[in-house]
């Protein structure tokens, strides 16, 4: 069957190329480096491979990459998107070497694999790709998945494929879970139970670099120093136009709010900044510090690698990809900045993190833009329950926290075996 599958790769490879360039029409960097996806940049030599998809696995892996560092051992780290990897030069910049992950043909991988000759390889999450998992395996390179979840989505679909995924989960030498309920779901598709050990959840370890944007005070005091900041977080398409339809009724309320877009792509910055201009709303831009004033109503946040910074300076988060069928985005980043965090219905991505957090009353999820709006204001005019809900998401991250450490420990074992 992995044959037929191969086949079918290689034949979506021109396909594959005319999507990346039509993506590079809105977001450029995904012309550039191609020749990093079939793997024909020359790689030095590594100890331990790190695969991260994008942004969101970047942030969780960190504290265990920090750790690789500090034992003096040699990282290359991959992601598939220009946001994962503008991430990783954000956080490590020379400390590691970094490159696009190739495509998941055998050739490819076996030209990695015979150049970077890892003694393991840690894959993040749900990075399931049968060539990579093969080409490993033949290479006698250690492979274990981290911080695996199984959204029930990807249970389903995966679910219909059993016979596919578990002889690739076989070869894995051990996988690592966020929960019981992804131990379970990982043995229905056929990973040996004797492989399986819930972990935790990465994500509560959270680590985050210093800034080094030296104008982000100058950002606030652009904008108003004593202004509260409602900041809407990994923002996707109608999104936006959901929240801009409540802030009227918002700034009855709270009339000086300013509220900051950041959209999760940034093939989107100029068509969201287009969309506040349409409405009348008096807008800045982040790149053209000139436009950003006291009396901006919105702020469209069109850099990479400052969100994280930014919370810090903001008094409410709404966490998007949440009011639309995607699944939601990482809750914990703004917490863990002792800041008040929303979200929408739509949390399938983080279930486990989310159930958690909504039972000790420390992330609040709105049915629609009307609902969270109305929570907003609630927390607004309470000063006391806002300092309520961050005590108790901090308390959740406390007594969730520890996975780095539990990973930590099973590496290392797989590093000692394999040196």
């Amino acid at each position: 069957m992995r044959k037929i599958y191969t086949f079918v790769m290689y034949l979506l490879v021109p396909v594959v190329l005319l999507r990346l360039l039509w993506k590079s029409r809105r977001s450029p960097a995904y012309r550039h480096r191609i020749s990093e996806r079939f793997a024909l940049r020359k790689l030095a030599p590594a100890d331990v491979w790190v695969h991260a998809v994008s942004m969101g696995e970047v942030v969780a892996v960190t504290p265990l990459v920090e750790r690789l560092i500090a034992q003096n051992l040699r990282v290359l780290m991959t992601t598939m998107t220009p946001t994962g990897s503008q991430q990783i030069l954000t956080r490590f910049k020379s400390q590691i070497a970094h490159q696009y992950i190739p495509y998941d043909l055998p050739l490819c991988f076996h030209r990695f694999f015979k150049q970077v000759k890892p003694k393991m390889g840690i894959i993040m999450e749900t990075e399931l790709w049968p060539n990579m998992v093969y080409e490993a395996h033949s290479a006698g390179v250690p492979m274990v998945l981290a911080n695996a979840r199984l959204s029930d989505k990807a249970y389903v679909q995966y679910h219909r494929l059993r016979w596919f995924f578990a002889p690739m989960l076989a070869k894995f030498t051990w996988i690592g879970t966020q929960s019981e309920l992804d131990s379970q779901r990982y043995q229905s598709l056929g990973a040996p139970s004797s492989k399986i050990i819930m972990l935790g959840n990465m994500k509560f370890d959270l680590s985050y670099p210093q800034s080094n944007h030296t104008d982000l005070d100058g950002l606030k005091a652009a904008w108003g120093l004593h202004r509260p900041v409602w900041i809407a977080a990994s923002t996707h398409e109608d999104e936006e136009a959901q929240l801009l339809a409540q802030l009227p009724r918002i700034k009855q309320a709270i009339p000086e709010i300013l509220l900051v877009f950041a959209p999760r792509r940034p093939e989107r910055f100029q068509a969201v900044y287009a969309l506040v201009q349409q409405q009348g709303w008096k807008t800045g831009l982040r790149s053209q510090m000139h436009t950003i004033k006291p009396d901006n109503d919105v702020v469209v946040l069109d850099s990479m690698g400052e969100l994280l910074q930014c919370y810090r300076l903001s008094d409410y988060v709404f966490v998007g990809g949440s009011l639309v069928p995607i699944g939601g985005h990482n809750v914990l980043e703004p917490i863990a900045m002792q800041v008040p965090v929303f979200c929408g219905p739509f949390m399938q991505n983080s279930k486990s993190v989310c159930d958690e957090l909504v039972k000790h009353q420390a992330l609040q999820i709105g049915a629609s833009a009307e609902d969270i709006a109305d929570k907003l204001i609630v927390l607004y005019q309470n000063t006391a329950k806002r300092a309520q809900q961050i005590e108790h998401a901090s308390a959740v991250l406390r007594a969730n926290s520890g996975a780095v450490a539990r990973y930590w420990g099973k590496i290392e074992e797989v590093l000692q075996g394999s040196m």
